[in-house]
């Protein structure tokens, strides 16, 4: 299997390329501004009419994260996560049996901030691309060197809002969990589809039992952030994936 993947040195980008590449599939990252339409055409076949001549899969990761500087830059983030992610369902419509793109959990209230209606706005788009299904990632772990986890990892975390529980799920089993959407994407009737655990820990608690994190504790809702997320897995239940990895 012939797999193109945006986003491939990002945090789930590197895991999911060795990941697939342990599988034995052939995994080409992109290379170039995915809101560049001529670096997409440098990646069609010469003949893309002819199905043995096109990717089997395009995994479109690549995109502008973060809530908070989303407030600062809405217009950078729409650029990147809405263009180039147009792009990338046109090429794939045309040169993909199949693509994958990754949404967030924060399109379930997209109106709270500008990342999250990036978000949204991709899942919108791709309603007219049937063979897109997208992909709502919730907290990952580790995950990148500005989330939380890894802050706490670093000491550098004085407050946390207690009011906040989120589903974190491990990099490990996100990457499972993505190769069995793949693997099994005919018969999966779902158009977006969660990834998470299918539980919801509060912050507070995980940063004390894993950390034995002391600080300032704080009861309240910044503007734009979630209060609980839960993935619902039911899906991935039915393909057989569990997750092995518990954040408490």
């Amino acid at each position: 299997m012939r797999i193109l993947l945006t986003g491939h040195e990002g945090c789930v980008g590197s895991h999911l390329s060795r990941f697939l590449e342990g599988k034995g599939y052939t995994v080409t990252p992109f290379q170039g501004d995915i809101r560049d339409r001529n670096n997409w055409d440098s990646y069609t076949y010469p003949n893309s009419e002819d199905r043995s001549q096109k990717w089997d899969s395009l995994i479109h990761l690549a995109a502008i994260p973060g809530v908070r500087r989303s407030f600062e830059e809405p217009e950078f983030y729409y650029d990147n996560n809405v263009n180039g992610t147009r792009l990338a369902l046109e090429f794939g419509a045309e040169n993909c049996h199949r693509h994958l793109y990754a949404s967030s959990s924060n399109a379930y209230e997209w109106y709270g901030n500008p990342y999250a209606a990036t978000k949204k706005m991709c899942e919108v788009m791709a309603h007219d691309y049937p063979n897109s299904k997208g992909m709502r990632f919730h907290t990952v772990w580790p995950g990148r060197d500005d989330m939380l986890y890894k802050k706490l990892e670093r000491g550098e975390v004085t407050y946390i809002n207690a009011n906040h529980h989120r589903d974190w799920i491990h990099v490990d089993d996100l990457c499972n969990a993505i190769w069995k959407i793949m693997i099994n994407f005919p018969n999966i009737v779902e158009r977006v589809l969660d990834i998470g655990t299918g539980k919801s820990f509060n912050v507070l608690d995980m940063a004390t039992k894993r950390f034995n994190w002391k600080g300032e504790i704080r009861k309240e809702n910044p503007v734009g952030e979630r209060v609980h997320t839960k993935a619902n897995v039911k899906y991935l239940h039915r393909l057989g994936w569990q997750p092995k990895n518990n954040i408490i």
